[in-house]
């Protein structure tokens, strides 16, 4: 998964370089924290890894705020969609 997003963030343009940056962080977290909560045991190290790995995600999960689709969007691209 992060592989793919990696490839298809390849080379930013200017203002879309921190926002690249951000998300691959995000979702490198949130790979991390499965990969580990994917133990067969348990010991502190691990849980003191996850609650990291979760608290990184958590922390800069809003960076996807940006790109989210709104009812208003949707619609707007609904009208553009009937009229081509």
């Amino acid at each position: 998964m992060l592989g793919v997003l990696a490839v298809a963030l390849y080379q930013p343009g200017g203002a879309q370089v921190i926002p690249s940056k951000g998300a691959l962080e995000c979702v490198r977290a949130l790979v991390n924290f499965t990969m580990i909560a994917q133990y067969r045991s348990d010991m502190s190290d691990t849980i003191a890894y996850l609650e990291d790995y979760l608290g990184q995600f958590y922390k800069l999960k809003d960076i996807f705020l940006e790109f989210r689709v709104t009812k208003r969007i949707q619609d707007k691209l609904d009208m553009q969609g009937k009229e081509i």
